[in-house]
């Protein structure tokens, strides 16, 4: 009874944003605060080549002038052919203002580009640096590899956001760019394999991981011709369709993102079932700001003490697998679109968790998730109103209330030291 109570309150309450938790910055982080990907299509000469990219605003340094924040950056590209020579140099100057302080700090809002050059068939290696240029720092991204060969017809996947968008009055898929990364997320994501001839009229795809089939034999057919042009359009980078009159075939594997776990996947393409023109693509499934409080299976399982027994508890530790294993046994039961692999359930329970922790600790650092404010929050959600007051004895005193269940809860401080504790509920 109870997990069917915490399961309406959690599904039917406003989902939150991910926390700002404090951790080291790491600008190379897939899905995190710095995404690139590499694209190419053939044209009519050589091949035009597509490099997205996008940068958390929490990375750039802002100034404030009167009454906005300013920042500016350049992304800049060299490209080096197999012997080790430079043969294209390309950069993007952007500027940007917001008015929000907030803002600026954002881990979760983007600014996005696309740098577009031309190249023949052959082998490259390109070196991305981002300069700031208010701090002046630079950071150098990993160099990464692209093949170009004609004799390979399956070219790059795309992994897309769902829908369309019109841009410029035409019809436009919007890149998820998360570094070739599929989003272990919702809403889930298409995945668009372009192909260079034309004649293909159906691929095949398996999907492994390491030596486990995630999908077996599926037979993709559905495909529109175009020839594709990546470019911005308003804060995106989409895909529509350019005026070159060479075309190439665009295959649609809907809701791809819906089938996969988190993790590195290989996914196996081949051609009319021609099984002897396999290629294959290593690609990563990332959940895009998971909850921190997952990070740690044992202490994941601990955190569902909040809504049930301690012997529950036990129970899930005492499964027939590991910790992780033992989790999303428990979770999977609870899931409310068991049709697809991400568990929105699981991911409200412990995100909510994530915000108590962070902002419910007392002076001292005790967990915020297990205090009185921090149970309320997790069982009930995010309070419609709080309001702020000092009772009698000079005691901090909050008041949520919940306007559609007619609830408020009374949180004191009775130590000054930030451990609210429950005075009174309904």
């Amino acid at each position: 009874m109870k997990n069917i109570y915490l399961l309406t309150f959690l599904i039917v309450s406003q989902l939150l944003a991910q926390p700002d938790f404090v951790v080291e910055r790491d600008i190379i982080q897939s899905g995190k605060f710095y995404n690139s990907e590499i694209h190419f299509f053939p044209a009519e000469q050589d091949y035009l080549v597509y490099y997205t990219y996008k940068i958390s605003y929490s990375q750039l340094f802002f100034e404030k002038n009167a009454d906005q924040f300013n920042a500016g950056f350049n992304v800049s590209i060299e490209i080096k052919d197999s012997t080790g020579n430079v043969v294209k140099r390309k950069s993007d100057d952007r500027k940007i203002s917001v008015k929000n302080f907030e803002e600026t700090n954002s881990e979760s809002t983007f600014l996005q580009g696309v740098i577009n050059f031309n190249l023949p068939e052959g082998k490259y290696n390109i070196l991305s640096i981002i300069s700031d240029q208010i701090s002046k720092r630079e950071r150098r991204i990993p160099p990464f590899s692209l093949d170009i060969n004609k004799s390979k017809p399956i070219l790059n996947p795309i992994v897309f956001d769902p829908g369309k968008i019109s841009c410029d009055g035409l019809n436009a898929f919007v890149l998820s760019n998360n570094s070739a990364s599929i989003p272990f997320n919702k809403p889930t994501n298409d995945l668009v394999i372009p192909v260079s001839d034309q004649v293909i009229s159906s691929l095949s795809i398996k999907v492994k991981r390491g030596d486990k089939i995630l999908i077996d034999e599926e037979k993709i057919t559905e495909s529109f011709l175009a020839h594709p042009e990546i470019k911005l359009c308003g804060d995106k980078a989409v895909i529509t369709q350019s005026a070159d009159t060479s075309k190439i075939k665009l295959f649609l594997i809907r809701d791809f993102s819906s089938k996969l776990t988190e993790g590195p996947i290989q996914l196996e393409v081949y051609p009319d079932d021609a099984a002897d023109q396999k290629q294959i693509f290593n690609l990563s499934v990332i959940w895009i700001g998971k909850p921190i409080s997952l990070s740690d299976a044992e202490e994941a399982i601990k955190f569902i003490e909040l809504i049930e027994s301690k012997d529950v508890v036990s129970e899930i530790f005492s499964g027939s697998g590991d910790d992780i294993e033992n989790l999303y046994n428990y979770w999977n039961k609870l899931d409310p679109t068991p049709e697809t692999k991400f568990n929105e359930l699981m991911s409200e329970f412990y995100t909510r968790v994530d915000y108590c922790e962070l902002n419910f600790r007392s002076l001292a650092g005790n967990g915020g998730a297990k205090s009185d404010r921090g149970k309320t929050y997790i069982k009930y959600g995010p309070p419609d109103s709080i309001d702020r007051d000092t009772d009698n004895h000079d005691k901090v005193v909050e008041s949520w209330i919940y306007k559609k269940s007619q609830r408020k809860f009374v949180f004191v401080d009775k130590e000054g030291t930030g451990a609210f504790t429950l005075a009174n509920g309904q």
